[in-house]
Protein backbone atom coordinates (compact mmCIF):
# COMPACT_ATOMS: atom_id res chain seq x y z
CA UNK A 1 0.00 0.00 0.00
CA UNK A 2 1.27 3.47 -0.88
CA UNK A 3 1.87 5.57 2.21
CA UNK A 4 3.50 8.61 0.61
CA UNK A 5 1.76 11.74 1.83
CA UNK A 6 -1.69 10.16 2.30
CA UNK A 7 -4.55 12.57 3.02
CA UNK A 8 -6.72 11.57 5.94
CA UNK A 9 -10.40 12.31 5.54
CA UNK A 10 -12.14 12.09 8.91
CA UNK A 11 -15.89 12.03 9.20
CA UNK A 12 -17.02 11.11 12.69
CA UNK A 13 -16.45 11.47 16.40
CA UNK A 14 -14.29 8.94 18.12
CA UNK A 15 -16.97 6.30 18.41
CA UNK A 16 -15.97 5.06 14.94
CA UNK A 17 -17.50 2.09 13.15
CA UNK A 18 -18.49 -0.55 15.69
CA UNK A 19 -16.80 -3.92 15.95
CA UNK A 20 -18.57 -7.02 17.19
CA UNK A 21 -17.36 -6.66 20.76
CA UNK A 22 -17.96 -2.92 21.14
CA UNK A 23 -20.54 -2.33 23.91
CA UNK A 24 -23.81 -0.57 23.11
CA UNK A 25 -23.39 1.68 26.17
CA UNK A 26 -20.55 4.16 25.77
CA UNK A 27 -18.11 5.26 28.45
CA UNK A 28 -18.42 9.06 28.40
CA UNK A 29 -15.47 9.69 30.72
CA UNK A 30 -12.68 8.86 28.31
CA UNK A 31 -10.39 10.65 25.88
CA UNK A 32 -12.10 8.66 23.13
CA UNK A 33 -15.34 10.52 23.91
CA UNK A 34 -13.68 13.96 23.99
CA UNK A 35 -13.01 14.25 27.74
CA UNK A 36 -9.88 16.29 28.59
CA UNK A 37 -8.06 17.34 31.78
CA UNK A 38 -8.34 21.13 32.27
CA UNK A 39 -7.29 21.69 35.90
CA UNK A 40 -4.48 19.74 37.52
CA UNK A 41 -1.07 19.93 39.12
CA UNK A 42 1.68 18.02 37.27
CA UNK A 43 1.18 14.82 39.30
CA UNK A 44 -2.61 14.97 39.39
CA UNK A 45 -2.58 15.53 35.63
CA UNK A 46 -0.83 12.17 35.30
CA UNK A 47 -3.48 10.65 37.56
CA UNK A 48 -6.21 12.16 35.40
CA UNK A 49 -4.94 10.71 32.17
CA UNK A 50 -4.37 7.34 33.82
CA UNK A 51 -8.06 7.48 34.74
CA UNK A 52 -9.48 8.43 31.32
CA UNK A 53 -7.05 7.01 28.75
CA UNK A 54 -9.27 3.96 28.17
CA UNK A 55 -6.50 1.51 29.01
CA UNK A 56 -6.33 -0.96 31.89
CA UNK A 57 -2.59 -1.32 31.31
CA UNK A 58 -1.71 2.05 32.86
CA UNK A 59 -1.87 2.27 36.64
CA UNK A 60 1.05 4.24 38.12
CA UNK A 61 0.14 7.78 39.19
CA UNK A 62 3.09 9.54 40.71
CA UNK A 63 5.50 9.93 43.58
CA UNK A 64 4.26 10.78 47.05
CA UNK A 65 7.47 12.70 47.72
CA UNK A 66 6.38 15.40 45.27
CA UNK A 67 2.62 15.47 45.70
CA UNK A 68 1.13 13.27 48.41
CA UNK A 69 -2.52 12.30 48.46
CA UNK A 70 -5.11 13.65 48.11
CA UNK A 71 -4.75 14.47 44.40
CA UNK A 72 -7.50 16.25 42.45
CA UNK A 73 -8.05 16.89 38.76
CA UNK A 74 -10.90 18.40 36.72
CA UNK A 75 -12.20 16.89 33.48
CA UNK A 76 -14.06 18.97 30.89
CA UNK A 77 -16.67 17.09 28.84
CA UNK A 78 -17.57 18.05 25.26
CA UNK A 79 -21.25 18.55 26.20
CA UNK A 80 -23.54 18.60 29.22
CA UNK A 81 -23.72 15.07 30.65
CA UNK A 82 -26.08 13.47 33.18
CA UNK A 83 -24.23 10.54 34.76
CA UNK A 84 -26.22 7.62 36.11
CA UNK A 85 -23.24 5.63 37.45
CA UNK A 86 -19.49 5.48 37.68
CA UNK A 87 -17.51 2.25 37.32
CA UNK A 88 -14.07 1.24 38.61
CA UNK A 89 -12.72 -1.78 36.65
CA UNK A 90 -10.84 -4.59 38.34
CA UNK A 91 -7.34 -3.66 39.46
CA UNK A 92 -4.09 -5.48 40.15
CA UNK A 93 -3.27 -6.10 43.82
CA UNK A 94 -0.53 -8.68 43.33
CA UNK A 95 3.17 -8.50 44.06
CA UNK A 96 4.63 -4.99 44.23
CA UNK A 97 1.18 -3.47 43.53
CA UNK A 98 -0.28 -4.75 46.80
CA UNK A 99 -1.67 -1.95 48.95
CA UNK A 100 -0.71 0.84 46.54
CA UNK A 101 -4.04 1.21 44.78
CA UNK A 102 -6.33 4.15 45.59
CA UNK A 103 -8.86 3.16 48.24
CA UNK A 104 -11.39 6.01 48.20
CA UNK A 105 -12.26 8.89 45.93
CA UNK A 106 -14.77 11.71 45.62
CA UNK A 107 -16.49 12.63 42.34
CA UNK A 108 -18.20 16.00 41.90
CA UNK A 109 -19.83 17.77 38.96
CA UNK A 110 -20.37 21.37 37.89
CA UNK A 111 -22.42 23.04 35.18
CA UNK A 112 -20.84 26.47 35.89
CA UNK A 113 -17.09 26.28 35.27
CA UNK A 114 -13.95 24.26 35.87
CA UNK A 115 -13.33 26.20 39.09
CA UNK A 116 -16.61 26.43 41.02
CA UNK A 117 -20.20 25.26 41.32
CA UNK A 118 -19.29 21.65 42.10
CA UNK A 119 -21.88 19.38 43.70
CA UNK A 120 -21.35 15.83 45.02
CA UNK A 121 -22.05 12.94 42.67
CA UNK A 122 -20.37 9.90 44.25
CA UNK A 123 -18.20 8.97 47.25
CA UNK A 124 -16.58 5.64 46.42
CA UNK A 125 -14.58 3.17 48.51
CA UNK A 126 -12.88 0.41 46.54
CA UNK A 127 -12.64 -3.11 47.88
CA UNK A 128 -9.59 -5.20 47.06
CA UNK A 129 -11.57 -8.42 47.44
CA UNK A 130 -13.77 -7.61 44.45
CA UNK A 131 -12.93 -9.64 41.36
CA UNK A 132 -15.35 -7.75 39.11
CA UNK A 133 -15.81 -4.09 38.22
CA UNK A 134 -17.29 -2.01 41.05
CA UNK A 135 -20.35 0.12 40.21
CA UNK A 136 -21.35 3.31 42.04
CA UNK A 137 -24.79 4.75 41.17
CA UNK A 138 -25.33 8.51 41.16
CA UNK A 139 -28.12 9.46 43.56
CA UNK A 140 -28.88 12.81 41.89
CA UNK A 141 -28.31 12.76 38.13
CA UNK A 142 -28.00 16.36 36.92
CA UNK A 143 -26.37 17.77 33.75
CA UNK A 144 -22.71 18.71 34.32
CA UNK A 145 -19.96 19.92 31.99
CA UNK A 146 -17.03 19.52 34.40
CA UNK A 147 -16.16 16.58 36.66
CA UNK A 148 -13.76 16.95 39.58
CA UNK A 149 -12.16 13.74 40.86
CA UNK A 150 -10.29 13.69 44.17
CA UNK A 151 -8.20 10.62 45.01
CA UNK A 152 -8.33 10.65 48.81
CA UNK A 153 -6.19 7.80 50.11
CA UNK A 154 -4.82 4.35 49.30
CA UNK A 155 -5.22 0.90 50.82
CA UNK A 156 -1.88 1.03 52.64
CA UNK A 157 0.15 4.13 53.60
CA UNK A 158 3.30 4.67 51.50
CA UNK A 159 6.31 2.84 52.91
CA UNK A 160 8.69 5.47 51.55
CA UNK A 161 8.41 8.94 50.05
CA UNK A 162 9.19 7.55 46.58
CA UNK A 163 6.42 4.91 46.75
CA UNK A 164 4.08 5.32 43.74
CA UNK A 165 0.30 5.27 44.01
CA UNK A 166 -1.71 3.06 41.65
CA UNK A 167 -4.94 3.79 39.83
CA UNK A 168 -6.32 2.08 36.74
CA UNK A 169 -9.41 3.62 35.17
CA UNK A 170 -12.57 5.58 35.91
CA UNK A 171 -15.62 5.08 33.70
CA UNK A 172 -18.80 7.15 33.57
CA UNK A 173 -22.14 6.22 31.99
CA UNK A 174 -25.30 8.20 31.39
CA UNK A 175 -26.71 10.57 28.78
CA UNK A 176 -24.82 13.31 26.95
CA UNK A 177 -26.33 16.15 24.97
CA UNK A 178 -25.51 16.34 21.28
CA UNK A 179 -23.16 19.08 20.07
CA UNK A 180 -23.59 20.92 16.81
CA UNK A 181 -20.36 21.54 14.91
CA UNK A 182 -19.52 25.25 15.05
CA UNK A 183 -18.87 26.94 11.72
CA UNK A 184 -15.56 28.47 12.78
CA UNK A 185 -14.53 26.80 16.05
CA UNK A 186 -11.36 25.34 14.53
CA UNK A 187 -10.30 28.45 12.61
CA UNK A 188 -7.26 30.19 14.03
CA UNK A 189 -3.78 29.88 15.49
CA UNK A 190 -2.77 28.45 18.83
CA UNK A 191 0.55 28.28 20.67
CA UNK A 192 1.28 24.88 22.17
CA UNK A 193 1.95 24.53 25.87
CA UNK A 194 4.96 22.29 26.28
CA UNK A 195 5.53 21.96 30.02
CA UNK A 196 2.15 21.41 31.63
CA UNK A 197 -1.17 23.04 32.28
CA UNK A 198 0.08 25.99 34.30
CA UNK A 199 2.96 27.14 32.08
CA UNK A 200 2.82 30.05 29.68
CA UNK A 201 2.20 28.96 26.05
CA UNK A 202 5.36 28.03 24.18
CA UNK A 203 6.54 29.08 20.73
CA UNK A 204 5.30 25.97 18.91
CA UNK A 205 2.33 26.90 16.74
CA UNK A 206 -0.63 25.12 15.14
CA UNK A 207 -2.85 26.79 12.54
CA UNK A 208 -6.17 25.33 11.40
CA UNK A 209 -8.59 26.24 8.62
CA UNK A 210 -12.18 25.00 8.92
CA UNK A 211 -14.65 24.71 6.05
CA UNK A 212 -17.87 23.21 7.39
CA UNK A 213 -16.81 19.96 9.05
CA UNK A 214 -13.53 19.72 7.12
CA UNK A 215 -10.22 20.86 8.63
CA UNK A 216 -6.81 21.44 7.09
CA UNK A 217 -3.77 23.19 8.47
CA UNK A 218 -0.26 22.69 9.72
CA UNK A 219 1.89 22.94 12.80
CA UNK A 220 5.47 23.78 13.69
CA UNK A 221 6.75 21.88 16.72
CA UNK A 222 10.40 21.73 17.75
CA UNK A 223 11.39 23.29 14.42
CA UNK A 224 9.64 20.54 12.40
CA UNK A 225 6.82 21.34 10.00
CA UNK A 226 3.86 19.02 9.40
CA UNK A 227 0.51 19.20 7.65
CA UNK A 228 -2.84 18.45 9.32
CA UNK A 229 -6.13 17.16 7.91
CA UNK A 230 -9.34 15.89 9.43
CA UNK A 231 -13.01 16.45 10.20
CA UNK A 232 -15.06 17.70 13.17
CA UNK A 233 -18.29 16.01 14.24
CA UNK A 234 -20.16 16.98 17.42
CA UNK A 235 -17.38 19.38 18.38
CA UNK A 236 -14.67 16.68 18.40
CA UNK A 237 -12.02 16.42 15.68
CA UNK A 238 -10.14 13.33 14.66
CA UNK A 239 -7.00 14.52 12.89
CA UNK A 240 -3.71 13.31 11.49
CA UNK A 241 -0.48 15.30 11.16
CA UNK A 242 2.21 14.27 8.69
CA UNK A 243 5.76 15.60 8.62
CA UNK A 244 8.04 16.10 5.63
CA UNK A 245 9.38 12.55 6.04
CA UNK A 246 5.93 11.04 5.65
CA UNK A 247 5.60 10.09 9.34
CA UNK A 248 1.99 10.29 10.52
CA UNK A 249 0.63 11.02 13.99
CA UNK A 250 -3.11 10.55 14.63
CA UNK A 251 -4.64 12.74 17.32
CA UNK A 252 -7.92 14.09 18.62
CA UNK A 253 -8.72 17.69 19.43
CA UNK A 254 -11.49 19.77 20.95
CA UNK A 255 -11.94 23.48 21.55
CA UNK A 256 -12.62 24.05 25.24
CA UNK A 257 -15.04 26.57 26.71
CA UNK A 258 -12.21 29.11 27.12
CA UNK A 259 -11.10 28.79 23.47
CA UNK A 260 -8.08 26.63 24.23
CA UNK A 261 -7.29 23.82 21.81
CA UNK A 262 -6.79 20.58 23.73
CA UNK A 263 -6.43 16.96 22.79
CA UNK A 264 -4.48 13.75 22.83
CA UNK A 265 -1.83 12.38 20.47
CA UNK A 266 -1.72 8.64 19.68
CA UNK A 267 1.63 8.21 17.93
CA UNK A 268 2.73 6.14 20.94
CA UNK A 269 1.36 6.12 24.47
CA UNK A 270 -1.54 8.63 24.67
CA UNK A 271 -0.14 12.09 25.41
CA UNK A 272 -2.15 15.19 26.18
CA UNK A 273 -1.48 18.55 24.56
CA UNK A 274 -2.78 22.07 25.18
CA UNK A 275 -2.60 25.19 23.01
CA UNK A 276 -3.71 28.72 23.89
CA UNK A 277 -5.32 31.00 21.25
CA UNK A 278 -2.75 33.36 19.69
CA UNK A 279 -4.01 35.47 16.77
CA UNK A 280 -0.72 37.36 16.57
CA UNK A 281 1.49 34.28 16.30
CA UNK A 282 3.57 33.87 13.16
CA UNK A 283 1.60 31.87 10.61
CA UNK A 284 3.21 28.45 10.12
CA UNK A 285 1.30 27.70 6.92
CA UNK A 286 -1.42 28.65 4.48
CA UNK A 287 -3.62 25.70 3.55
CA UNK A 288 -7.29 26.48 2.81
CA UNK A 289 -9.51 23.41 2.49
CA UNK A 290 -10.24 21.85 -0.90
CA UNK A 291 -13.80 21.26 -2.13
CA UNK A 292 -13.55 17.46 -2.00
CA UNK A 293 -10.43 16.29 -0.16
CA UNK A 294 -11.03 12.64 -1.13
CA UNK A 295 -10.86 13.56 -4.82
CA UNK A 296 -7.80 15.70 -4.10
CA UNK A 297 -6.02 12.80 -2.41
CA UNK A 298 -6.90 10.18 -5.03
CA UNK A 299 -6.03 12.39 -8.01
CA UNK A 300 -2.57 12.92 -6.51
CA UNK A 301 -2.09 9.17 -6.01
CA UNK A 302 -2.50 9.25 -2.21
CA UNK A 303 -4.61 7.09 0.10
CA UNK A 304 -7.75 8.56 1.65
CA UNK A 305 -9.04 7.24 4.98
CA UNK A 306 -12.71 7.54 5.95
CA UNK A 307 -14.08 7.17 9.48
CA UNK A 308 -17.69 8.06 8.73
CA UNK A 309 -18.72 4.84 6.97
CA UNK A 310 -20.56 3.14 9.82
CA UNK A 311 -22.03 -0.36 10.02
CA UNK A 312 -24.32 -2.18 12.40
CA UNK A 313 -22.46 -4.04 15.15
CA UNK A 314 -20.75 -7.21 13.83
CA UNK A 315 -22.45 -6.66 10.47
CA UNK A 316 -21.78 -5.46 6.94
CA UNK A 317 -25.07 -3.53 6.88
CA UNK A 318 -24.44 0.17 6.31
CA UNK A 319 -26.02 2.53 8.84
CA UNK A 320 -28.00 5.58 7.70
CA UNK A 321 -25.41 7.94 9.19
CA UNK A 322 -22.85 6.60 6.69
CA UNK A 323 -24.57 8.52 3.86
CA UNK A 324 -22.54 11.79 4.05
CA UNK A 325 -19.20 9.99 3.81
CA UNK A 326 -20.45 7.67 1.06
CA UNK A 327 -21.82 10.61 -0.93
CA UNK A 328 -18.47 12.40 -0.78
CA UNK A 329 -16.66 9.23 -1.85
CA UNK A 330 -19.10 8.85 -4.75
CA UNK A 331 -18.50 12.45 -5.80
CA UNK A 332 -14.74 11.89 -5.65
CA UNK A 333 -14.86 8.80 -7.85
CA UNK A 334 -17.11 10.58 -10.34
CA UNK A 335 -14.67 13.50 -10.52
CA UNK A 336 -11.79 11.21 -11.54
CA UNK A 337 -13.60 8.76 -13.89
CA UNK A 338 -10.45 6.97 -15.09
CA UNK A 339 -9.25 6.14 -11.57
CA UNK A 340 -9.33 2.52 -10.34
CA UNK A 341 -9.26 2.04 -6.58
CA UNK A 342 -9.11 -0.51 -3.79
CA UNK A 343 -11.75 -0.20 -1.06
CA UNK A 344 -10.13 -1.54 2.12
CA UNK A 345 -11.87 -2.43 5.36
CA UNK A 346 -9.91 -2.19 8.64
CA UNK A 347 -10.89 -3.23 12.17
CA UNK A 348 -9.42 -3.02 15.65
CA UNK A 349 -8.07 -6.10 17.45
CA UNK A 350 -11.31 -7.14 19.17
CA UNK A 351 -12.33 -10.60 17.96
CA UNK A 352 -10.28 -13.24 16.16
CA UNK A 353 -8.02 -12.47 13.20
CA UNK A 354 -10.10 -14.64 10.87
CA UNK A 355 -13.37 -13.03 11.95
CA UNK A 356 -11.99 -9.52 11.51
CA UNK A 357 -10.60 -10.24 8.04
CA UNK A 358 -13.94 -11.68 6.95
CA UNK A 359 -15.93 -8.82 8.52
CA UNK A 360 -13.72 -6.13 6.99
CA UNK A 361 -13.95 -7.70 3.52
CA UNK A 362 -17.74 -7.94 3.72
CA UNK A 363 -17.90 -4.30 4.76
CA UNK A 364 -15.68 -3.27 1.85
CA UNK A 365 -18.02 -5.18 -0.48
CA UNK A 366 -21.02 -3.33 1.01
CA UNK A 367 -19.37 0.00 0.21
CA UNK A 368 -18.73 -1.16 -3.36
CA UNK A 369 -22.34 -2.37 -3.75
CA UNK A 370 -23.57 1.06 -2.61
CA UNK A 371 -21.31 2.82 -5.13
CA UNK A 372 -22.19 0.47 -8.03
CA UNK A 373 -25.91 0.98 -7.36
CA UNK A 374 -25.29 4.69 -7.99
CA UNK A 375 -23.51 4.29 -11.29
CA UNK A 376 -19.86 3.58 -10.50
CA UNK A 377 -18.37 0.99 -12.86
CA UNK A 378 -17.79 -2.18 -10.81
CA UNK A 379 -14.56 -2.90 -12.70
CA UNK A 380 -13.00 0.28 -11.26
CA UNK A 381 -13.23 -0.73 -7.61
CA UNK A 382 -12.20 -3.89 -5.77
CA UNK A 383 -12.74 -4.91 -2.11
CA UNK A 384 -9.93 -5.82 0.30
CA UNK A 385 -10.38 -7.06 3.86
CA UNK A 386 -7.41 -6.05 6.01
CA UNK A 387 -8.92 -6.96 9.37
CA UNK A 388 -6.71 -5.86 12.26
CA UNK A 389 -3.48 -6.33 10.31
CA UNK A 390 -2.59 -2.69 9.65
CA UNK A 391 -3.28 -0.65 12.80
CA UNK A 392 -2.38 3.04 12.78
CA UNK A 393 -2.73 3.43 16.57
CA UNK A 394 -2.45 1.19 19.62
CA UNK A 395 -5.34 -1.17 20.39
CA UNK A 396 -4.84 -0.78 24.15
CA UNK A 397 -7.13 2.27 24.47
CA UNK A 398 -10.67 2.97 23.28
CA UNK A 399 -9.48 5.98 21.27
CA UNK A 400 -6.72 3.97 19.60
CA UNK A 401 -9.16 1.21 18.66
CA UNK A 402 -11.51 3.83 17.19
CA UNK A 403 -8.68 5.17 15.01
CA UNK A 404 -8.04 1.66 13.71
CA UNK A 405 -11.68 1.10 12.66
CA UNK A 406 -11.76 2.70 9.23
CA UNK A 407 -12.22 2.38 5.47
CA UNK A 408 -9.33 3.31 3.20
CA UNK A 409 -9.50 4.12 -0.50
CA UNK A 410 -6.24 3.54 -2.35
CA UNK A 411 -5.56 4.31 -6.03
CA UNK A 412 -5.04 1.02 -7.89
CA UNK A 413 -2.19 0.85 -10.36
Amino acid sequence: MSRTLPLWILFCALAGAANASEPAERNLLTMGAGAVIVRATPRSEIAGYVAIDGSLDTRSIGTAKREPLPLAFVIELPAATSFSRFVLPTFNEFGSAKGRHIRSLRIEGSSSSADDGFMPLVEATLETSKKLAQHFPVALSVPVRWVRVTLLDRHEPPKADFDNHNFTELEGYGKQEALATKADGFNGRWRFRRKGLNDEPGRNIVELFQNGAEVKGCQRVGGEQSTISGTIIDGLARLVSEDTQGRRSPFTAIVLADGQLSGVSFDGPPRAFYAAPSKDAEAPCSAPPVANPIADALSEGHTATLYGIHFDVDSDVLRPDAEPALEQLLEALQSVPKLAALIEGHTDSDGSDAHNVDLSERRAKSVIAWLVARGVDATRIAPVGKGEGEPIAGNDTSAGRALNRRVEVEPRK
